[in-house]
């Protein structure tokens, strides 16, 4: 049995990415399972979803605890606590990252022992789709040729998706000619290899939650100012940079962002938090004057 786990963020697709790979090794014969689990189910939140392949009926259930291929679609989700993507992952896993950084830089950051591969699949979609939207396709397919798919199967698998998601022609053309682009970037990388002799995971112990009535919560939920306490800052793939000199100080951005993460300062001009700052970009693209531009976020 081979187990995947892609990481990502809400809105990245990686769910997607997961069933592209399901469908393409159902498409190819094999016995397939896949799940995503989602946490805050917010746009950026840290996420996971489970692909198992098999040549029999696959008996396990639930998160894939040690992994051999594990496809993380953000470089900054490696330091992410909520998203840990690197648990489980010893010397047998293959760790494949999305990122605009170097092995090297990445090796350090990850002090990961198994083998390693990066290679920057955001450009690739934005190049060939014009939208972030096609990572799943491009995460998708590479993880069908990792797990030694054909191409004609991952793309089999990829338009039982496409399919279902109601896309306009230019876009379903789109994703194929990024699918064929993208197997053809990962040709050169050895799909991983099934481990032999491997011993069934060890069952977890069911864990008994106990109940309190409601009131015992009910003063941390009703309390003030207590949302800052959690730091979305961390779910952010870019973060939005003001450059005071196009700014109006029209406010628009103050009004319009959905986590208060702009306050006003002493001259009112605009002030992003970015421990609060979730990277939706709202005030990037509602600024009349263009006064802010999206950076990509390096941790």
């Amino acid at each position: 049995m081979l187990r995947i786990r892609f990481h990502g963020r809400g809105g990245q697709g990686m769910k997607t990415a997961s069933r592209i790979l399901g469908s393409a090794a159902f498409h190819a014969g094999y016995v397939v399972q896949d799940a995503p689990v989602y946490g805050a189910e917010r746009r950026g939140a840290p996420m996971a979803a489970f692909t198992r392949i098999a040549h029999a009926p696959i008996l396990e259930r639930g998160a894939i605890v040690q992994a051999d291929l594990v496809v993380v679609a953000d470089d900054t989700l490696l330091t992410e606590p909520a998203a840990q993507p690197l648990a489980g992952c010893g010397a047998h896993c293959t760790l494949l990252v999305n990122s605009t950084r170097d092995e090297t830089a990445l090796r350090h950051t990850t002090s990961h022992d198994g083998r390693l591969l990066v290679a920057d699949f955001t450009a690739l979609v934005l190049k060939l789709t014009q939208t972030l939207t096609g990572l799943s396709t491009a995460l998708g397919i590479a993880a069908t040729h990792m797990v030694g798919l054909s191409l004609a199967d991952s793309l089999a698998g990829l338009t039982e998706e496409l399919d279902d998601a109601q896309l306009s022609p230019a876009q379903h053309r789109a994703n194929l000619q990024l699918a064929q682009a993208t197997y053809a970037l990962v040709r050169s990388w050895e799909p991983i290899q099934e481990r032999q002799g491997e011993a069934l995971v060890p069952a977890t112990a069911l864990v008994e939650m106990p109940f309190d009535p409601p009131w015992r919560a009910a003063p941390s939920i009703y309390a003030a100012a207590n949302s800052p306490a959690r730091h979305t800052g961390s779910w952010r793939q870019f973060r939005p940079v003001l450059h005071p000199e196009h700014c109006t100080r029209c406010w628009v951005c103050f009004v319009r962002c959905p986590e208060a993460a702009i306050t006003l300062d002493c001259d009112d001009f605009p002030v992003v938090d970015y421990d609060v700052c979730k990277g939706c970009l709202l005030c990037v693209h509602e600024c009349p004057t263009h006064a802010f531009s999206a950076e990509k976020e390096v941790r």
